[in-house]
């Protein structure tokens, strides 16, 4: 066997060290941080915006779950954008309490123009004084009744920019919903959970998203491409603007139960879409004079964060060479070398596959959705070889909504933090 082999896999088993280094730290931090509590020493006006494209059947249920929140009505006002539609939305909208901005500009259609409309005219007047933050709600959600209290916490602390945790409204409708709802526990919750203890900022999700008008006023709302939450989210952090993460209150939206076009289509933009930006994110993070030598490396790290079903393959293959140890001599020296780093490894992407169940009180049943990912794995690698990129944004279709009008949806356990 050739010499140059064993290198090979030192050389693999390098390249993926700092992704399973940043793993560890996010999963410690997540496990065994703590957060100080902040009361919110004034009233704090929100404003709650819903942007909507065609949503006729789901956004009463998200407009009343918005009105039924745990916070004084004197308070807070629900807007919804009815951005480019052709049915209902504006007046079942209406009829459920919003106050509605009706948009109809078809060159340019999406989340990010709806709210660059809504912000560059000026937020609507509130009767006892001027709003003192945003909360972006998608029109397919329902809202923890604690949210803006906690909103509001986090205001009186300080925070301009504020991330709550984003989970899935319909978990048990198909194995793929509960593999969401285990991936979104991941994703949304330990992850950012993790930056957040480090005090390092976290990225937005697009959905349950808070942003102070003093905030607004230094960096006002320029995003619009497939990802327009992630392309927010970086150019605040670059920056040196710091997103907060409040895993107390959750938004939780509808996830498609089915595969085919709808599926393959919405993963598809969100995947392309995050492609699309890294190399101008990475050139503005590398640029940035507003970030430290550490949370530079940290996000860094992030931005070339590949795929888990990815990393897990690599060290996988990386751990192979403890397999040709068994036939091949020459392999040996080497493999005694990497054992340490690819035990370490391993235990690294098990405790982090375990945090959800310890750190956001994911039910222990969700443990089984793991034995889809290699499905799921699949499905993803055909729709990439087999689906067009998208150029545009396409509104997702929506299937019926689990739970009820005010919020109470078939959810997982209760979360606790520890």
């Amino acid at each position: 066997m050739s010499l140059i082999i064993p290198y090979l896999y030192l050389a693999l088993t390098v390249l993926i060290t700092p992704f399973f280094l940043f793993i560890a730290l996010i999963t410690a931090a997540a496990l065994v941080g703590r957060r100080r509590r902040v009361a919110a020493s004034r009233p704090v006006r929100f404003l709650i915006v819903i942007p909507a494209h065609d949503e006729e059947e789901s956004i009463r249920s998200t407009v009343e779950s918005c009105r039924a929140v745990d916070y004084d009505p004197a308070l807070y006002t629900v807007s919804v954008i009815a951005d480019n539609c052709t049915d209902g939305t504006a007046r079942v909208a209406r009829e459920a309490g919003a106050s509605v901005t009706e948009r109809n500009d078809p060159d340019r259609r999406s989340k990010g123009y709806a709210l660059e409309y809504f912000f560059e005219r000026g937020l609507p007047p509130h009767p006892s004084g001027d709003y003192d933050a945003v909360v972006v709600i998608d029109a397919d959600t329902v809202v923890d009744p604690g949210m803006l209290a906690d909103f509001a916490r986090g205001v009186a602390a300080g925070q301009d920019w504020i991330q709550c945790y984003y989970t899935v409204r319909n978990p048990e409708d198909s194995w793929r919903t509960r593999l969401m709802t285990y991936a979104f526990s991941l994703f949304n919750g330990v992850f950012p959970l993790g930056l957040d203890r480090m005090g390092l900022g976290v990225p937005l999700r697009g959905n349950g998203m808070c942003f102070t008008t003093r905030g607004l006023a230094r960096f006002p709302w320029k995003a619009y491409g497939l990802t327009e939450d992630l392309e927010f989210s970086w150019h605040l952090r670059t920056s040196g603007e710091r997103i907060h993460f409040r895993p107390d209150s959750r938004v939780s939206a509808s996830m498609l139960s089915r595969g085919g076009k709808a599926a393959a289509a919405q993963r598809r933009r969100w995947e392309d879409g995050r492609k699309s930006l890294r190399g101008e994110l990475l050139r503005s993070l590398l640029r940035s004079r507003r970030l430290g030598p550490f949370p530079k490396f940290m996000h860094l790290i992030e931005l070339l964060f590949p795929p888990l079903v990815t990393l897990l393959a690599s060290v996988i293959a990386a751990s192979s060479i403890h397999i040709l140890n068994l036939f091949y001599i020459s392999m040996q020296p080497m493999a005694h070398r990497l054992l340490p780093a690819h035990v370490l490894m391993t235990a690294t992407l098990m405790g982090y596959a375990l945090s959800p169940f310890l750190v956001m009180g994911l039910p222990l049943r969700y443990l089984s959705s793991i034995l889809r990912v290699p499905h799921f794995a699949a499905w993803k690698l055909l729709i990439t070889l087999t689906e067009r990129r998208p150029t545009t944004w396409v509104r997702t279709p929506r299937e019926p909504a689990a739970g009820d009008a005010t919020g109470s949806s078939t959810l997982p356990d209760g979360h606790v933090i520890r």
